[in-house]
């Protein structure tokens, strides 16, 4: 399944609105967004000195999470394609390796982390199918693989209020917050790509991931998919 994204304007996109990223998300989710990353590292199944790669890492919220799991003794790897993400990402927390990278071309040998997670990024890529196969490749064998996203909003009223409520309140608080009303337009309109969860779990069996299970958060709007790789 192939979307119809420009990397160049995305990264673009996702550096001008660095800055103000986190507070948005937190504020327009009423803090939920954390506690959906928590419940995304606690499906890793990570134990102290495991190794774990975050795609898509953007600051590095979700990567600090899978740090506190694998303790000093682990080692955590978070890729981007946005620089300026990774600059606040390495200022926070530098025991993290911060990379450059693809997500549809990730820099990594086969079978070399005991978890892989990407959380809320999987929207942007150009190809998602691709994107969930690059993750299982570089997990270990028996490993986990970890999504987190949003998801078509459900029908009928439940729908409807999470569509005026992207439109109205998250667009305005994210333009004010990040400077750049362009990029939460972009994020709001595009809404009409998500996935359902059965096209989402259609994605992680062509990516071969191995019984992969969803899980609906937030009545129905983000999905939390996890399997074994």
């Amino acid at each position: 399944m192939k979307q119809r994204r420009d990397p160049h304007a995305v990264r673009a996109m996702f550096d001008s609105i660095a800055k103000g990223y986190d507070a948005t998300n937190t504020l327009v989710s009423f803090g939920r967004d954390r506690a959906w990353r928590r419940l995304a590292a606690d499906a890793t199944a990570l134990h102290p000195g495991d190794s774990a790669l975050d795609v898509a890492c953007g600051t590095g919220l979700l990567a600090r999470e899978l740090r506190r799991r694998v303790g000093d003794t682990g080692r955590v790897t978070g890729v981007d394609f946005s620089a300026t993400m990774l600059s606040r990402a390495r200022i926070r927390d530098p025991s993290v390796e911060w990379i450059t990278a693809d997500a549809l071309a990730l820099p990594f040998d086969d079978g070399l982390f005991d978890a892989v997670t990407i959380a809320f990024g999987l929207r942007n890529l150009a190809d998602p199918v691709r994107g969930l196969a690059e993750m299982r490749r570089v997990a270990k064998r028996g490993g986990r693989v970890v999504l987190l996203e949003f998801l078509r909003p459900p029908p009928g009223l439940i729908g409807r209020l999470y569509l005026a409520y992207l439109g109205q309140v998250v667009q305005r608080v994210g333009s004010r917050l990040t400077g750049d009303p362009s990029a939460y337009r972009y994020l709001t309109d595009t809404v009409e790509t998500y996935l359902t969860p059965q096209q989402m779990l259609r994605c992680a069996v062509e990516a071969n991931w191995r019984m992969p299970t969803l899980r609906r958060l937030n009545l129905g709007t983000v999905a939390l998919l996890h399997a074994t790789a």
